[in-house]
């Protein structure tokens, strides 16, 4: 009796954490999402109700989702605001706005909009990641996912042979393919703990959104000083990216020599 009390209990505790594990995430961005609401409350105060605002906040996070926009794309837009930004998402969602009603976003709301995705989408995955696998429509396209963070393994070998560096710095430099999904299952393949990968994620995350949107707010300050200041912190700005790009060929193309050395 006590046998069978104790199995229950083991898997009513397992189907208790797998269901936190599965919803946990959705629900989390869920309440993230309700907090938008109240930063961006309807005019008329009906709870099922959106102002346009929220509705351009919500559309650029899908938007974000989709492919190849990422970071360099939706957070100038969510600054900036206007017209460009309400076409894309219209172009995207279907949710089609007058664009003199919507202004540009703060910065702490991108943040938090943007990691906070990026962590959801890393704590699914990596939480569930042997059950989605085992989902016949989920599974299919994890597995397309995972082929595809196998080829970038393969091309990209600092990711491995930098250990965690190299895959925080993939999360946070914005190649074709980088992001929260790819990366999260890249941690997997490399065999690191769940927590960790999401931590890396975060931090890599939390990096590259703060990078992205203080260098264009401060060109926007400055551009409505002087436009010449806007230009020259640009210029600036672009010389560092070049700078560091030129650098970084450099620390890949001497790691990809000693790894051939040692093969």
């Amino acid at each position: 009796m006590l046998e069978e009390l104790r199995k229950t209990h083991e898997m009513a505790w397992r189907a208790g954490l797998r269901l936190l594990m599965l919803l946990g995430p959705l629900a989390a961005y869920g309440l993230l999402l309700v907090f938008f609401w109240f930063v961006y409350p309807p005019q008329d105060g009906a709870i099922f109700s959106f102002s346009p605002q929220y509705l351009v906040l919500i559309g650029l996070l899908i938007v974000y989702l989709i492919p190849p926009f990422g970071k360099e794309t939706v957070i100038p837009l969510a600054l900036i605001g206007g017209e460009g930004l309400i076409n894309l998402i219209a172009a995207a969602t279907g949710i089609v706005l007058d664009p003199a009603s919507i202004t540009g976003f703060p910065l702490w709301v991108i943040v938090l909009g943007i990691v906070g995705m990026d962590i959801a989408v890393s704590a699914f995955v990596t939480l569930n990641f042997n059950l989605l696998l085992k989902i016949p429509f989920v599974g299919n396209g994890l597995r397309w996912i995972m082929q595809g963070a196998d080829n970038i393994i393969n091309s990209k070998p600092w990711i491995k042979s930098l250990s965690s560096t190299g895959l925080l710095l993939f999360m946070y430099i914005p190649f074709q393919g980088s992001g929260a999904l790819t990366c999260s299952v890249i941690a997997r393949l490399l065999n690191y703990p769940p927590v960790f990968a999401i931590g890396l994620v975060t931090i890599g995350s939390l990096m590259s959104t703060l990078s992205i949107g203080l260098g264009l707010s401060s060109i926007l300050t400055l551009w409505q000083v002087h436009p010449v200041y806007g230009l020259l912190l640009a210029a600036g700005l672009l010389g560092i990216i070049v700078l560091l790009a030129l650098s970084w060929g450099k620390i890949v193309s001497k790691l990809q020599q000693k790894m051939k050395v040692h093969e």
